[in-house]
């Protein structure tokens, strides 16, 4: 027989006079003992019971979190008994905790991030990488370097927790969305690949995390007009960073990644053709006068047809990455320069062809096709920012107004 207990350890006294809270394994009359990360007065442990019961008033103290801690635990050893049971007939104490233990290591969480950003960077999915990689550093800026935190240590209070640490860092609504989406992501597939310490009832289920209405984000024709005319000539910054915009806009709101990879090879008799970084949607847009003007005002020795990127970039991702932040600043002194009301950025063009070509008539499923959005509910989040007058202005030219 294996027995587990659930103990404080008393040999071991903190000088706040708390005890370490261990796991004992009695097999064949050998022990053994799991600590865990917590350190218990004994007032506030139930012998009988082996469970934590709240009896100090102490703030840091969550007697049901530390609870739900032992139940998990307990679960995974008597798993991992199991386990070396059904594969043979004599182990010893140290097989159960060695076992143990190699599971828990694939149940760090941050271990499991490391594994999954390594990947990423191996699949070259760059995007993907930098989203992981600074929810990854996110997390060790809010439990330390320790790597004890287990997939059964997120339960809804920790989320909560997690989720006021990053409010009272002054960060956004749709930031602090972003890790949480990205922290739940990593969590979905733990589960799905089986790690120890993840459960079906996601704690992310009990925990409300949705997205801020973002503000709007498309210019009208008018910007529109203020930007292609704007004299700016001296400023050279300037009017490369407005010429990427139009360039974006005359191409129905190309994303600046792939303006950034796109080559003079992309273009077949006056046609643009290319694929979606993103979706790897296939493109094809044709070549109106206005763009040509901008491919000829760039063409240059080249095989890229915009001055983003160069053949012996040494990392063409982060040039692609350097090229966005500054053209973004650049476009922001543009808005400031020109007097505009929404501050430009390169997905301002996107949304702003989308915008005008809603407002022009063009059918919704026309609107996702030209921008390579894989769904039309993609499409009308884009629309879903649309100036509040445009609408009204609509609803009153409605035919029925005027039955």
């Amino acid at each position: 027989m294996t027995s587990i207990k659930v103990r404080l350890y008393t040999y071991r006294a903190t000088k706040k006079g708390t005890f370490p809270l261990v796991f004992q394994i009695l097999h064949q009359r050998e022990k053994r003992v799991i600590y865990s990360s917590y350190h218990i007065h004994e007032e506030c442990f139930d012998k009988a019971h082996s469970r934590v019961v709240s009896r100090r008033r102490e703030k840091v103290f969550n007697a049901s979190e530390i609870n739900d801690y032992i139940h998990n635990m307990v679960g995974q050893l008597e798993t991992t008994i199991n386990m070396l049971e059904d594969e043979r007939e004599n182990y010893s104490v140290a097989d159960i905790t060695e076992l143990f233990r190699s599971h828990q290591n694939n149940s760090l969480v941050l271990i499991y991030m490391r594994k999954l950003i390594a990947q990423l960077k191996e699949e070259k999915r760059m995007s993907t990488l930098d989203s992981y990689q600074s929810t990854y550093n996110r997390l060790i800026r809010y439990i330390g370097k320790k790597e004890d935190l287990y997939f059964c240590d997120i339960t809804p209070r920790w989320l909560n927790r997690f989720i006021s640490s990053l409010q009272k860092s002054g960060l956004k609504d749709n930031t602090i969305n972003f890790y949480c989406r990205i922290l739940r992501a990593v969590y979905n597939r733990a589960y799905n690949e089986g790690v120890t310490g993840t459960s079906y009832d996601s704690p992310f289920k009990k925990v409300s995390f949705g997205t801020t209405k973002t503000v709007k984000r498309a210019i009208d024709s008018e910007a529109i007009k203020k930007i292609i005319h704007a004299k700016i000539e001296n400023n050279k910054r300037l009017e490369i960073a407005r010429d990427f915009f139009l360039f974006s806009l005359y191409c129905r709101g190309m994303s600046f990644v792939d303006m950034a990879g796109l080559k003079h090879t992309n273009i077949i008799d006056g046609v643009i053709y290319y694929n979606r970084r993103k979706t790897k949607q296939p493109m094809r847009v044709k070549i109106l006068p206005q763009l040509q003007e901008l491919i000829e005002k760039y063409r240059r020795d080249e095989e890229y047809v915009l001055p983003i990127l160069s053949k012996g970039d040494k990392s063409l991702y982060n040039k692609y990455r350097s090229e966005l932040r500054k053209t973004n600043k650049d476009l922001d002194k543009l808005s400031s320069f020109l007097g505009l009301e929404i501050h430009l950025t390169s997905y301002v063009a996107r949304h702003s062809w989308a915008t005008q070509a809603r407002k022009d008539g063009i059918p919704v499923s026309v609107i996702s096709e030209s921008l390579g959005h894989t769904s039309e509910k993609i499409t009308y989040i884009y629309l879903a920012a649309l100036d509040p007058a445009v609408v009204d202005s609509a609803n009153e030219n409605m035919s029925f107004m005027y039955f």
